[in-house]
């Protein structure tokens, strides 16, 4: 048996803490649930202060956040410049987690005011704990919930806001929320494998320039001087790669300047219209990296249109949330053709057959979703099929780019070794 310290809500709303004895959490969790309690956190009494803050401490971090009236507030509001930070802000994974257990909350009968209160004692960053508040504090004075979500465009997506409206009006908000906590968590996964695929090529690749940069331009000039002070004639290969090493020693800062300028070009082209549609156009024609990213922008746009109309989001609107989460402007022209042909009267498979973009399978699928009343559940089935190919894809493109990567590196230091070789083989031919 274990001593397990927990957390729990009543019906009523009222938040409890204690400690009991299991043999595991599972078993802990039915305890609990059989006094009528629901469970908010349990943890191993061993493992409580890794997790469970104290109560002296939770009072003393409600004691210092900054109270928070009316509504409006954006996140330039909330408080000063460090709540600014990307990483001070909720991400993916702490809105996937607020929705899920203010959706167990509702479910189990708390109300939504309550309800709110009870997961501002839950939630671990300051700036999405006073954003609670703030919302707390809106539906007191009569707002409704999405109304309130969509007063903090900088924390809450379209996407949260659209679902969040949808099973509010619908009267299912707490079976919303729920479908909501799995969307976001399918593109959390997602996001942390694309993430964890390219961190060891990302390595790869740094260690690869900076081994070859350290090559050229601090080994190679060292044996350089020494062959000059011999009065021996370099070899036109060697005089290649030391000229590529004085270069970035006598240039560094040109080149530095170079980049950052190229950097900079870039980005300027790419924020106006017509240099990002070029751009992302010639980005899909890419062999194998333009194949992945038009899989990761057709499993979001089937992922979030079939989440939004499970909810009961209308399709044009979902569409139009759907071309926000897009990232290659061609493809959001795409959704947004799509939209001006649903108002005329067409059916989403007939517009999407027409598009080579999309697949035959899915647009045979779709089209089945449609005649049989199930499109929301085909469309969900669609963005997992696409999510098991974008790994297939990207693992077989990392595997094939390390050996690309090493052999590059090999034939570059290759070829400097050889260099070095060389004028050591001028030096005995000389002395012989």
């Amino acid at each position: 048996m274990q001593e397990f310290i927990y957390k729990a809500s009543n019906v009523s709303g009222d938040v409890s803490s204690g400690s009991l004895s299991a043999l595991d959490e599972r078993q802990a969790v039915a305890l609990l649930q059989r006094q009528g309690l629901i469970p908010l956190r349990i943890v191993a009494s061993n493992a409580v202060d890794k997790v469970l803050p104290p109560v002296a401490k939770v009072a003393s971090l409600k004691s210092k956040r900054k109270p928070l009236t009316g509504s409006g507030i954006q996140l330039s509001q909330l408080s000063g410049w460090a709540d600014k930070l990307p990483w001070r802000r909720p991400g993916v994974k702490e809105l996937a987690g607020f929705a899920e257990d203010l959706g167990l909350l509702l479910k189990a009968g708390v109300p939504l005011n309550r309800a709110l209160v009870i997961l501002v004692e839950l939630i671990e960053k300051p700036l999405f704990s006073r954003v609670m508040e703030s919302l707390r504090e809106q539906i007191k004075e009569g707002s409704t919930f999405w109304g309130a979500l969509r007063a903090h465009p900088d924390i809450f997506p379209p996407v949260f806001i659209g679902m969040v409206r949808a099973g509010e009006s619908g009267g299912i908000l707490d079976a919303a929320l729920g479908r909501l906590a799995l969307y976001l968590n399918g593109i959390r996964e997602l996001k942390e494998f694309l993430v964890g695929a390219m961190i060891y090529p990302l390595i790869l690749t740094l260690v690869t320039g900076a081994s070859i940069i350290l090559l050229l331009a601090f080994v190679l000039p060292k044996f350089a001087a020494i062959f000059t002070d011999m009065g021996v004639a370099l070899p036109t290969a060697t005089r290649v790669m030391l000229g590529c090493g004085n270069f970035m020693q006598a240039w560094w800062w040109a080149l530095g300047l170079g980049l950052g300028a190229a950097i900079f070009a870039f980005r300027r082209f790419y924020s106006h219209p017509q240099g990002r549609l070029l751009i992302d156009r010639l980005v899909l024609r890419l062999p194998g990296f333009g194949t992945i990213l038009v899989k990761i922008d057709l499993a979001r746009f089937f992922r979030t249109l079939g989440s939004m109309l499970a909810s009961g989001v209308p399709i044009l609107e979902s569409l139009q949330v759907v071309g926000g989460v897009i990232s290659n402007q061609i493809i959001k022209q795409k959704v947004v053709h799509l939209q001006e042909e649903l108002r005329q009267g067409a059916v989403i498979s007939q517009v999407l057959a027409a598009d080579p973009l999309f697949p035959a399978l899915a647009v045979h699928m779709i089209g089945v979703g449609e005649e049989t009343g199930h499109l929301d559940e085909m469309l969900e089935k669609l963005a997992e099929m696409y999510d098991r190919e974008l790994k297939v894809t990207i693992k077989a493109l990392t595997s094939l780019f390390e050996p690309l990567v090493i052999l590059f590196m090999g034939l570059v230091i290759g070829a400097i070794v050889v260099s070095m070789l060389m004028a050591i083989f001028s030096v005995n031919e000389l002395g012989g």
